[in-house]
C-alpha cells in the first residue's frame, strides 16, 4: 500500500483546529477513531496541534486530586515501558491538558444544556399562555357580538370591542406556529449538545496513541505511517 492509497482520516482543516473546549469533541472523536498507518501529513498535523497546545499550557497546581491523576498515569506509562524521563514528562503534561480540556468541555456542555432546557420551558409556558389568551379573546369576541343585540344605542362601541378581541385572538393563535418552530429548533440544538458531549475519556487508548503519534515509543507490529519514495517504501 502506498501513501497515495492510504485513506485520509483527518477532516479538512484539522491542522488549523484549536485544541480548546468547544472543539474537544471533534479532537477526541477523530483521535480515538484513528487507524494506523496514517498519512505522513496527518501525523505531522496531529503532532503540531498537540505540541503547540502543550507548549502554551500551564500545568495546574499539584492538588491531591491532580497528584492522584498523575500517579494513575505513571502506572499506565510503566505498563507501556515509556522510560525516557523527557518523554514521560511530556506525555503527563499532554494528558493533563486533555484532562483540563475535558473538564472545561463538560462544564460548557452542561451549561449549554441547562440554558437550552430553560429556554424550552419558557417556550412551553409562552405557548400555553398564548393558547389560553387566544381562547379567552375568542370567547370575549363571541360574547361581545351577542351584546350587539342586548345593548341598544351602543352598537358601535360593542362592535369596536368585538374587533379588538378578535384581533388579539388572531395575534395569539398566529404566534403558535412560530413558537412550535422555535421549540423544534431548541430540541435539535439540545440533541446536538448531548450527542457531542464526551462523558468519559479512554485514557488507555489516549496514552497508547499519543506515544505512537508523538514518536515516544515504537511497538512491534504497529506501523504509524508510511512514506512512498520514488523507488521504495520507507517504513
Amino acid at each position: 500500500m502506498t501513501a497515495a492509497q492510504l485513506q485520509n482520516q483527518l477532516p479538512d482543516g484539522f491542522n488549523r483546529l484549536n485544541l480548546e473546549p468547544s472543539h474537544f469533541y471533534i479532537f477526541y472523536t477523530v483521535f480515538s477513531g484513528l487507524r494506523f498507518p496514517l498519512n505522513v501529513a496527518e501525523v505531522l498535523d496531529l503532532r503540531y496541534l498537540i505540541n503547540h497546545a502543550v507548549d502554551e499550557f500551564n500545568e495546574p497546581p499539584l492538588t491531591p486530586d491532580y497528584r492522584q491523576f498523575r500517579e494513575s498515569l505513571e502506572k499506565a506509562l510503566d505498563n507501556l515501558s515509556v522510560e525516557d524521563s523527557r518523554h514521560r514528562d511530556r506525555l503527563l503534561k499532554t494528558l493533563a491538558l486533555i484532562r483540563d480540556l475535558h473538564v472545561a468541555h463538560s462544564l460548557e456542555s452542561r451549561n449549554a444544556e441547562e440554558r437550552l432546557r430553560l429556554e424550552m420551558d419558557n417556550n412551553r409556558q409562552a405557548r400555553r399562555t398564548a393558547l389560553h389568551k387566544g381562547i379567552f379573546y375568542c370567547a370575549a369576541t363571541l360574547t361581545s357580538i351577542a351584546g350587539w343585540f342586548v345593548i341598544p344605542g351602543m352598537e358601535w362601541l360593542v362592535q369596536l370591542l368585538s374587533l379588538l378581541c378578535a384581533f388579539q385572538s388572531l395575534l395569539c393563535f398566529r404566534s403558535l406556529p412560530r413558537l412550535d418552530i422555535r421549540r423544534e429548533e431548541l430540541r435539535s440544538v439540545l440533541n446536538d449538545v448531548l450527542r457531542d458531549r464526551v462523558n468519559s475519556i479512554n485514557w488507555k487508548m489516549m496514552i497508547h496513541k499519543l506515544t505512537l503519534i508523538l514518536g515516544f515509543k515504537q511497538i512491534q507490529g504497529v506501523e504509524v505511517f508510511r512514506m512512498e519514495s520514488d523507488t521504495t517504501t520507507i517504513h
